[in-house]
């Protein structure tokens, strides 16, 4: 029955993530998704993008969440850079896509994800978020606080993609401001850190 949870969100849908068959769900609401999160016995832990940055592009940006939790998550844009700017994470190019890989993969990710317009803060555009299986969720981004969220009840999620379609006017860039991970609870952790030092310690012997 610990799935119970996931039904309300808005869009549940079966598919494959990593090669595995799970349901993901798709989340419009922060609380909601932490709710998921923690009725599967999870924690929470965030990335602000409070490193500084400029307006400069550079290849990729790597970062670890808060509270540690061992996960690293990298961020590209394929043909034009990333930028980070003051808090957040951009595309160079409006024509990009922003590509977030995560390692290891994790069972839930959401963040603050929407468009912007360069020096005038957030952007009315479409915007799709996708996962590498084809999971997504497709709509309107019309402010900074718009939170778009994934969790998987069973395997990892390793790359979101966040790609923007262009209207009238200004061009809009795929952007982040918060970024939200669904991690193992800190006993938990310890558990999994003591299982696989007993786990080596077996294997030597053997």
């Amino acid at each position: 029955m610990k799935n119970t949870t996931l039904a309300i969100s808005a869009l549940v849908t079966l598919s494959a993530v990593q090669g595995a068959s799970a349901a993901v769900a798709v989340f419009t609401n922060l609380g909601v998704w932490n709710n998921a999160v923690t009725a599967n016995g999870q924690t929470v832990a965030v990335e602000g993008f409070n490193s500084g940055g400029s307006a400069m592009p550079v290849a990729s940006l790597t970062g670890s969440p808060l509270p540690a939790s061992g996960i690293t998550w990298t961020a590209t844009a394929p043909t034009s850079g990333v930028v980070a700017d003051g808090s957040t994470v951009r595309t160079f190019a409006a024509t990009d896509a922003l590509v977030f890989d995560f390692q290891p993969g994790v069972q839930g990710i959401g963040g603050n994800i929407y468009t912007s317009v360069l020096g005038e803060g957030s952007s009315s555009a479409f915007i799709e978020v996708t996962l590498a299986d084809g999971v997504s969720y497709f709509g309107n981004s019309n402010n900074a606080q718009m939170f778009i969220g994934f969790y998987s009840d069973t395997a990892s999620i390793a790359k979101l993609t966040i790609t923007v379609y262009q209207g009238v006017g200004a061009p809009s860039y795929a952007t982040v401001n918060e970024m939200y991970f669904a991690v193992p609870a800190p006993g938990a952790l310890a558990l999994l850190v003591t299982a696989g030092l007993v786990g080596g310690r077996n294997r030597r012997r053997a």
